[in-house]
């Protein structure tokens, strides 16, 4: 028995013995690494969808995933990026390398000046500060105030990280330079720029280059191949309810003064003697869709998503829009709500609001798709609705309606304009800022 108990104790202080030999080494092990000096030597930008998933990069922007290579980064603690204290992921964390996500919370235009440009790593109470560009997110366009306004007309470009554009190229590889650029340099939310002569009537994308890169707009600017109406050399009239003399194009330039758009030779206008249109009133204009839209599957594919292609429309408006409507129809005879997309300026995101009226022209865009009708199909289904329809007629109204639940229509006498009516690409061509894709 006595035998046993020692060869028991014997074993326990061999395994105790042993225990506080690796403890102590482990201790010491992860002494040495919290003293070990951090460095980074390279930054890298993860991007799993481009053809180089692990680039090296000069600089990163909000949103974007980086890998810090470098040495002494295990027991790293801390990462703050232009002063602000930013999450990694410590699964992900080896002594060489480390991931972490720059949070679109990351102060740039206002961060201390003392603190942007940094990557600051913090282990043990002691900080390593890499010095590593951070930009904002990449601009992007949303939209275009007016898509075919005329050389020397003035246009809002509309977006994000639009500051300081220095230059916007137009189809037809027609630039214009920071000198005739105004730029919301505070927000980012705009730029705006006079139409240069010589844009290419086959149309395509702006695109604009600023400090924070650069972006390309929707291809629909100055896409008139895609006119099937405009009271001019291009004209499907067929005939209209509630609307003055239609067939006769009103041509007086409206607005007469102004560098903003302007009329465009003949064009209509819902309500032009301002008269009051009733609650639940309408008044039609429609073209005859016989022919028109099957030639257009020349100029945009059949195989078009329906949410890449829409209507595009220039409108003007006269008097307070708070009622009503615009209304295109793209065939006729299934019912009102049926295969068309409306446009609510004073409803927005579920809310009522004031419209804005900029006072001068501007385009309207109708995806297709925000017709049920229409959703998650192609363009070649557009054109089969239209020669399908009981009615081969299209065209805009002003449905004097409400919202139900929500708003009841009031009498208006408000007056639109209209002009330009087209089918537009929808798609942005994607822009590489490294140039290898």
């Amino acid at each position: 028995m006595k035998n046993i108990i020692n060869k028991n104790l014997f074993t326990w202080l061999v395994i105790a013995s042993l225990s506080i030999i690796c403890f102590t080494s482990c201790k010491d092990d992860d002494k040495d690494d919290l003293n070990t000096p951090m460095k980074i030597i390279a930054v890298y930008l993860e991007d799993a969808q481009s053809s180089v998933p692990d680039r090296l990069v000069q600089y990163a922007r909000l949103g974007q995933t980086v890998r810090l290579e470098g040495s002494g980064f295990t027991g790293l603690q801390k990462i703050y990026i232009n002063g602000r204290s930013t999450f990694f992921n410590t699964a992900l964390l080896t002594d060489a390398n480390v991931v972490v996500s720059i949070s679109s919370e990351t102060p740039i235009l206002d961060a201390d000046p003392l603190l942007r440009n940094t990557i600051v790593l913090e282990k043990n109470g002691n900080q390593y500060e890499y010095k590593f560009e951070i930009r904002l997110a990449a601009p992007s366009i949303t939209s275009i105030s007016h898509t075919m306004a005329q050389a020397g007309e003035e246009i809002t470009v509309y977006g994000t990280g639009l500051h300081g554009i220095t230059k916007i190229t137009f189809p037809g590889d027609i630039t214009v330079t920071e000198e005739n650029i105004i730029s919301d340099n505070i927000d980012g939310k705009f730029c705006i720029v006079t139409v240069p002569s010589g844009v290419s009537d086959d149309g395509g994308a702006l695109f604009v280059e600023g400090i924070n890169g650069g972006a390309y707009s929707p291809a629909y600017f100055n896409f008139k191949k895609g006119l099937f109406h405009n009271f001019d050399d291009v004209n499907n009239y067929s005939w209209a309810s509630g609307i003055d003399d239609a067939g006769t194009p009103l041509t007086d330039i409206i607005p007469a003064t102004g560098s903003r758009p302007k009329s465009q030779g003949g064009y209509q206008c819902f309500n032009a003697t301002g008269t009051a249109i009733a609650a639940s009133a309408d008044k039609r204009y429609w073209t005859n869709s016989a022919d028109w839209p099957a030639a257009l599957l020349d100029v945009i594919p059949g195989n078009t998503a329906a949410n890449m292609a829409a209507v595009q429309m220039d409108i003007y408006v006269e008097g307070d829009w708070n009622s009503g409507l615009v209304r295109m129809v793209m065939a006729d005879g299934s019912g009102t709500d049926k295969y068309c997309m409306l446009y609510r300026p004073w409803y927005v995101n579920g809310a009522i609001v004031p419209f804005e009226n900029p006072n001068c022209w501007y385009t309207i865009t109708l995806p297709f798709s925000d017709s049920d009708d229409y959703a998650g199909k192609t363009f070649a289904d557009v054109v089969a609705s239209m020669t399908a329809a009981p009615y081969k007629q299209s065209g805009p109204w002003f449905h004097n309606v409400g919202i139900p639940d929500v708003f009841e229509p009031l009498e208006t006498n408000v007056k639109v304009y209209f002009d330009n009516l087209r089918v537009v690409p929808l798609n942005t061509p994607v822009y590489n800022e490294f140039g290898d894709e």
